[in-house]
Formats: C-alpha cells, sequence, structure tokens
C-alpha cells in the first residue's frame, strides 16, 4: 500500500496512534485526530487500524498500561543498540517490527537490562546479537516488551491475523513446504498486452505447504521505471489469505543458501556484465542471453516462456529469441515506453533466476530452496532475526 519511506512512517504511526487510544483509552481517536498523524487515513486505513488494534488487544488480553513507540521512545534506542553494539546494518533485515510497546513504569528497565546485556566484556557483536534476541524473546512472551510487525488487512478480512515469530531457536518444526510442477514461468513475450513492453518483468512461481496452502511468488525489479534496477523476490499466500503479503526475501537467507551450494546470486542489472547502459549494446552482451536461453530451453527442468513473439499493433513481426532480444534493445534506446528498460533488465535479471531454479533441481535442493524462500520472506531464516508480533 505505500509508495514511500514518508508514507510508510505515517501509516505505521496512524497504527502507533490509533493503538494507544483504543487500547488505554477504550476509545476510537477522531477522524481530525487521525488525519493530522496520517493524512491519507480513509475508511480502509480505519477497518484496517480496528482489526490491527483488536488484533494486540487480544494477545495482551486486554491490558492497559504501554508506551507506544516509533520515531521516539524505546524503539529507536533498541534499533541503535542493534546497530552500533550487535553489528545490525539493516534493521529490517533483523527484525521488521514497525512499533515496539513497552510496559510503563518497566522502560527504564528494560532499557537497562538491554545495555547491560550487550555490553558485557569479552562478547562479540553476533554474541551481543544472540543475547538481544533471547531477552527481547523473553520479554515478548512476557509481554513487557512488545515489537509488532503490521500489514494493512483487505477489507473482507473480518479479523487480522496474529502470530508470534522467532521465538524458538529449534527449527525442527518447520513446515514443508515445495515448487507446484509446472509454474515456473518467464513469459518471453513483447508486445502482445501493449506496443514495446513485456508483459512482465517477472519470474513467476507457485509454492504449496503440507496443508495444500499456496503461495505466488515472483522475483523482479519492483520499479520498472528505472532502466537498471535491484531485482526482489516477494511471497503472497493465495485462496482465503490473498494480499497477506508474507514480504520480500532477504538477500541474506538467500545468499547462505546458494553459497552452500556454489551458487551465487544474480546481480542486479546495473551491475551485471552483459546488461551495459542503455544504448550501449555488444554482440557480446546479446551472445551471453542467446547462450542462456538456449541452455534453459534445452533444460530438463521445466520453465514455461510463453508465446517466443514480438507484436506490434497486434500483429507478429518475430518469433525468435534473438528478435525479442533485438527489439527490446531498440525499444529501450529509442524510449518507446518510461518502462521499457526497467522491464527489459528485470526480465534478463529473471532468466538469470530461473537458471538458478534450475541448477537447484538438479542438486535435488527446490524443497529446501523453497523452505529458504518462505522463511526468509517472514524473517525467519536465522537465529539472528529477532523476535515479534506479527499483525497481517
Amino acid at each position: 500500500m505505500a509508495t514511500s519511506a514518508i508514507e510508510t512512517a505515517n501509516q505505521e504511526n496512524g497504527s502507533r496512534f490509533y493503538l494507544e487510544h483504543v487500547i488505554e483509552n477504550n476509545k476510537e481517536p477522531t477522524y481530525a485526530q487521525m488525519i493530522k498523524i496520517y493524512d491519507g487515513y480513509n475508511q480502509f486505513w480505519r477497518k484496517t487500524y480496528q482489526k490491527q488494534a483488536n488484533a494486540v488487544k487480544e494477545y495482551i488480553k486486554g491490558e492497559k498500561g504501554y508506551e507506544y513507540s516509533r520515531d521516539s521512545g524505546i524503539m529507536p534506542f533498541i534499533e541503535e543498540i542493534a546497530k552500533n553494539d550487535c553489528g545490525v546494518s539493516v534493521k529490517d533485515r533483523w527484525n521488521p517490527m514497525d512499533i515496539v510497546m513497552v510496559k510503563k513504569g518497566m522502560r527504564g528497565v528494560v532499557e537497562g537490562t538491554i545495555r547491560e546485556l550487550t555490553n558485557m566484556d569479552g562478547m562479540t557483536k553476533d554474541s551481543n546479537l544472540l543475547i538481544l534476541n533471547a531477552y527481547m524473546r523473553e520479554a515478548l512472551k512476557d509481554k513487557i516488551l512488545i515489537g509488532i510487525s503490521l500489514k494493512a488487512i483487505k477489507l473482507n478480512k473480518i479479523k487480522a491475523n496474529v502470530e508470534l515469530a522467532n521465538m524458538r531457536d529449534d527449527k525442527s518444526s518447520r513446515i514443508n513446504i515445495e515448487p507446484i510442477d509446472g509454474s515456473i514461468k518467464c513469459t518471453l513475450t513483447l508486445g502482445k498486452k501493449a506496443n514495446y513492453l513485456f508483459d512482465t518483468g517477472e519470474l513467476g512461481f507457485d509454492l504449496e505447504t503440507e496443508s495444500g496452502a499456496e503461495i505466488h511468488g515472483q522475483t523482479r525489479s519492483f520499479q520498472y521505471s528505472k532502466a537498471r534496477n535491484v531485482s526482489q523476490t516477494d511471497l503472497t499466500p493465495k485462496g482465503r489469505d490473498s494480499g497477506a503479503k508474507l514480504g520480500k526475501v532477504s538477500s541474506i537467507a538467500l545468499d547462505e543458501f546458494l553459497k552452500d551450494n556454489k551458487l551465487e546470486r544474480p546481480p542486479s542489472a546495473s551491475r551485471h556484465p552483459h546488461i551495459p547502459p542503455v544504448g550501449q549494446w555488444k554482440d557480446t552482451d546479446k551472445e551471453y542471453w542467446i547462450k542462456l536461453y538456449n541452455t534453459l530451453k534445452d533444460s530438463s527442468y521445466e520453465i514455461d516462456f510463453g508465446e517466443i513473439a514480438v507484436y506490434e499493433n497486434n500483429v507478429k513481426i518475430g518469433e525468435t529469441f534473438e528478435e525479442i532480444l533485438d527489439k527490446s534493445i531498440e525499444y529501450e534506446t529509442d524510449s518507446k515506453d518510461r518502462s521499457s528498460a526497467g522491464r527489459f533488465s528485470s526480465k534478463l535479471i529473471s532468466m538469470e533466476w530461473a537458471h538458478i531454479w534450475s541448477e537447484l533441481s538438479s542438486k535435488g535442493k527446490l524443497k529446501e530452496w523453497c523452505r529458504v524462500l518462505y522463511y526468509g520472506a517472514k524473517k525467519e531464516f536465522s537465529s539472528n532475526n529477532g523476535p515479534f508480533l506479527k499483525i497481517y
């Protein structure tokens, strides 16, 4: 829902203010109060905040007496400790909490304990992080310190889901999850839905859990307006929980697993040695992608490339991968559409990810890979991940 860091901050502060009002005062804030906190406040966000508040109230069993923090208070204190004393470089990779609740009268004790535990002599930053996580786990269990990750709730959902994340080091109870046969799609059709554009810039796939729940994944650039951008993998449940995003998969989780299997995460489009700046393509670059396409096409692992064709004004003008490549280069060079270059480079990186899937299939590692994607999206892939309450 959020379109920028400022918008996200305003939405989360809206959650913080609404939660505090409902839990501590047992009263919904007025529209005038909410619009001062979040100027995008509307009926959708009112319903989302109501469901979030009901979920948190249920978790704390209706108790009151909390402080609510985001930009000031205990949350930035914890973030600073994690950064300076525990080696956390990106907060959300460690703990995606959006707001923090702490029991009134306990904040000083909690902060003092955290400061003491993370400043013991002879401890490394990695050890400090494990200690911090262990303390936050116990404090969350006791409902003294509650970090909360908040997601927008669809209007047709009666109530929000509540889930505790990273509350145990033992990963033996993790669910089994695997790819659905024939679901890997890297559609290369160019110009059929809209002139000069691939239908999507993604590699799409579907996963299924042991309980039969299905999850859709996509690996792509999430900003096609940039000619060369980073691709990320995002997971979203299908069916009745559609729209309740699991989130983007942590690059740390991907890197660790791929390294163990003697593979590397594909670089971003801007760093790929065979994706040059717009207008600077060489024959060696084109030869690289033609070779990769042929490798994937001849692989025993099934990848759906869709129709290999180029269309302009609903007329087919090409039907080979080489023609798709040449036309894509022409379209981005001539700026035929503001997203031509972004979709093109995203599609090429998607082909690299298709190769990763193919390689892992040949190694018999796809089920493990799917678990890495699932828990990497949930930010539950390592004992280095911090505990939190997820409302979604």
